[in-house]
């Protein structure tokens, strides 16, 4: 179990200096225990293979130049054709709480969840981090808040989100470590009061590739014999910043450690627990403990900029859990780290590649044979200068010579047929059943061609891995939820969710005698986001189950068996009070609209028969 050295949160401290050189020791000591967790992931070593053959890096570069270099990066549009199909649709979220009265609480998280949804793109958000799973096996989404009312989401890579000491999922680690690198600015920002002298904690970027490995394809003892410069050049640069070029822009390494620590108060006082740089009334996660409780029941920050420590204190986050949720597409059961995606996929694209270079290097011979010749059938002089493809080219035969047997091109090898069976038989479509894709032209040349949601639904029953990831998306989703929805009961101000939704984003909690948020005076804030929980629809994230469920709402809506602004949310149709507004207004002015049931939208009032002969009324 990692325990940080505690430190009194409620004063001064006259050995501090101490202190700090504890909790460096200690940040040492947790450091090692993230590398040596992220070791253990399969893909920590094959990340950087994957890699150069995403960016069409096939072939070593010191392959010989008269060999050809064909490829055909089917890895990279697996990976495209990939994220398309588990981010292009919009899950189906609902927020409910167990207790009928918190209803329109429910209702406005929800409704806030799909704001922000909308408002930062979270789908290409999304995307990233299902292309950091496919590649490393997880991928993490790193959630953090602040008021009067903002989220922000940024995926990452298991190099800068690193588990100590992981148990089967995320939330069972003894902490958690978030690395990356901020401008001086940043920590000015946020900590005015630790920032004297602390450009001298800066790096330039050419600084912060901070770990070269060895390649597999070179041994131990070779690699140890290299010198330094040597092993830049040819080590994979693992957790390299891509910054500005060096000597730009200076920036600071900031770590941030997300403990479970279990120290507790062993004083005979209550002891408050707060943020040491800010008063009580400016922040809502202060707390008080009794003698022997738990010091950091909702886990324990610990922040540093460099070598220099900036905060230790409360997790500012009511839920208690770290800020992060993570995505696996592959997950084992012996192993808190999945596998890639691309983990199959590499040997059948080499497999396929070395195919296409041979028959081009086959193909080359064939346009340009070589030219083979007796000895003493031609001097040697004239030999070298006569090259066979240039026109008018001439060539002195000895007195001997015999032009039809004596100098004649060399037959190309002949490719056997088994070569282009395995590729068309066995390696292209394998490649195409992993990686998930569909041949849509073959689909073209059927006599009758599928439609689009036909098409969804052949691709969803001959793939079952896209299903599959599909409901492991859905779950992360749901632990990306669970905090979300915690964050905006503590953060979210009545002006903010006034801005956003208007008079929907307002309930009567927020006038009662502790005025700003949706949480009754009688609850406990801290824990008041415990009743709500969301869902996420079974399937709503693959384009037939999609299709399926908008089917199903117009049936609703036919037998009355839900309203028109639901059937309307269900189809995800836009701006729905617009369209009650007009559709109102049209009735206004005697317009039949049709519905549903039955009619024919925008047709004009049934005229009587004596309006129809031209008689006046």
């Amino acid at each position: 179990m990692i325990t940080a050295p505690l430190y009194p949160m409620t004063g001064g401290d006259p050995a501090r200096s101490t202190y700090e050189r504890k909790m460096l020791n200690w940040r040492d000591a947790a450091k090692e225990e993230a590398v040596k967790a992220l070791r253990q992931n399969p893909e920590y070593d094959q990340a950087a293979i994957y890699l150069k053959y995403l960016q069409g890096e096939f072939w070593d570069r010191r392959r010989p130049g008269y060999l050809s270099s064909f490829y055909d990066n089917r890895l990279e549009q697996a990976r495209y054709s990939t994220l398309s199909m588990l981010t292009d649709i919009r899950p189906t979220v609902d927020v409910g709480s167990n207790v009928e009265a918190y209803a329109d609480q429910a209702k406005i998280a929800q409704a806030v969840i799909h704001h922000e949804w909308l408002k930062q793109d979270l789908d290409l958000s999304l995307a990233g981090v299902v292309d950091a799973s496919m590649l490393f096996g997880n991928g993490f989404w790193k959630m953090s808040a602040n008021s009067p009312g903002n989220m922000t989401f940024n995926p990452c890579g298991p190099d800068v989100v690193m588990p100590i000491q992981p148990g089967r999922n995320l939330q069972d680690s003894s902490a958690v470590l978030y690395r990356t690198y901020k401008p001086l600015s940043y920590f000015q920002r946020i900590w005015p009061q630790k920032c004297a002298n602390l450009e001298n904690e800066a790096v330039t970027t050419d600084q912060q590739g901070s770990q070269i490995n060895r390649p597999p394809h070179i041994s131990e003892y070779t690699w140890n014999s290299l010198s330094p410069q040597m092993r830049y050049r040819i080590g994979m640069k693992v957790g390299r910043f891509s910054g500005p070029s060096p000597g730009q822009y200076p920036v600071i390494e900031l770590q941030e450690y997300w403990v479970d620590d279990l120290s507790i108060n062993e004083s005979t006082e209550e002891v408050i627990v707060k943020d040491p740089y800010l008063a009580l009334n400016a922040h809502n996660y202060w707390y008080k403990v009794s003698p022997m409780g738990r010091l950091y029941p909702r886990k324990r920050l610990i922040v540093f900029a460099g070598n220099r420590l900036m905060y230790d204190g409360p997790s500012p986050y009511w839920h208690g859990l770290f800020p992060f949720a993570m995505l696996r597409l592959n997950p084992v059961m012996w192993s808190f780290w999945g596998l890639s995606k691309y983990r199959n996929l590499v040997p059948l694209n080499k497999a396929i590649n070395e195919v296409g270079a041979g028959t081009m290097d086959m193909i080359k011979r064939a346009l340009n044979p070589q030219m083979i010749t007796r000895e003493g059938a031609v001097p040697k002089d004239a030999w070298e200068r006569y090259f066979p493809n240039m026109p008018g080219g001439k060539l002195r035969l000895g007195m001997n010579a015999n032009p039809a047997t004596d100098i004649r091109y060399m037959e190309p090898p002949m490719l056997p047929s088994y070569v282009f069976s395995f590729l068309a038989q066995y390696l292209a479509p394998e490649f195409d059943r992993l990686s998930g894709s569909i041949d849509v032209g073959a689909l073209t040349r059927k006599g009758q061609v599928p439609g689009g949601e036909s098409i969804e639904q052949m691709r969803d029953a001959a793939n079952p891995y896209v299903r599959l990831e599909g409901r492991q998306i859905e779950a992360f989703l749901r632990d990306a939820g669970t905090i979300a929805i915690s964050n905006i009961f503590q953060f979210y101000t009545r002006r903010q969710r006034l801005m956003m939704m208007g008079g929907d984003g307002i309930t009567f909690q927020d006038f009662d005698r502790a005025p700003g948020n949706m949480i009754p005076e009688s609850v406990e804030q801290e824990t008041f986001w415990k009743n709500f929980a969301m869902e996420i629809t079974p399937g709503s994230l693959t384009g037939a189950d999609k299709m399926q469920e908008k089917q199903i709402a117009m049936t609703l809506f036919r037998m009355g068996g839900i309203s028109r602004n639901e059937m309307l949310r269900r189809l995800q149709v836009p701006n729905i009070e617009m369209i009650q507004q007009e559709l109102e207004q049209e009735r206004q002015d005697g317009t039949i609209v049709a519905t549903l049931e039955g009619g024919s939208q925008g047709r004009s009032p049934r005229l009587s028969r004596s309006q129809r002969n031209g008689e006046v009324v």
